[in-house]
């Protein structure tokens, strides 16, 4: 895999959470009203729409760089595990997120994949036992490991289970994605 074609894919998927961001100001909808509603019909669509809405452009920021980094990483380590993982994360996390959510929200933003990839990140060493995944576990929990410490907290207007949900899929898409080898 060459290290380019990693980072045109890291590059087109923040893009696109820009683009939409842009998007989002120019048409005369909001399309933040297509995030997760926990167990409202309407709100099924948000599983795939949430990732890339965001509440401002203070919020965008914040998750650029880490999703920008995370996805980078699962990239290198193996391109069908990353998408496998994310896609995962998106449906698992998203609609654990609809089921257990917080009644009457809207859950928006790429932090429930942010934290998903955390998680894949941090337990595809324990679940594959192979040096290279072991060594990105390690560093992962080392640079990230204090992004877990929010879990802790229920902060207002911060998708808690966003958070919480996408970090445990991402552990559950390491295990269930730990037989398959390769690229």
């Amino acid at each position: 895999m060459k290290p380019q074609q990693n980072l045109k894919i890291a590059l087109t998927a923040v893009a696109i959470l820009w683009l939409v961001n842009f998007l989002n100001l120019m048409l005369p909808i909001e399309l933040r009203v297509y995030g997760i509603r926990p167990r409202n019909p309407s709100g099924l669509l948000g599983i795939v729409c949430s990732p890339f809405l965001h509440a401002d452009l203070r919020h965008l920021i914040a998750n650029t760089s880490a999703l920008f980094v995370l996805l980078l990483v699962t990239l290198s380590f193996s391109r069908k595990l990353a998408f496998t993982a994310v896609l995962i994360i998106i449906a698992l996390g998203g609609g654990l997120v609809w089921l257990f959510g917080a009644a009457n929200t809207i859950h928006i933003g790429a932090s429930g994949v942010i934290f998903g990839l955390i998680g894949f990140l941090m337990f595809i060493g324990v679940f594959r036992r192979e040096w290279i995944a072991l060594t990105v576990s390690v560093v992962i929990f080392i640079f990230y490991g204090g992004a877990l410490l929010s879990l802790l907290v229920v902060v207002p207007g911060v998708s808690w289970s966003g958070h919480f949900f996408g970090f445990i899929s991402g552990a559950l898409a390491a295990m269930w994605t730990k037989a398959k080898k390769g690229k």
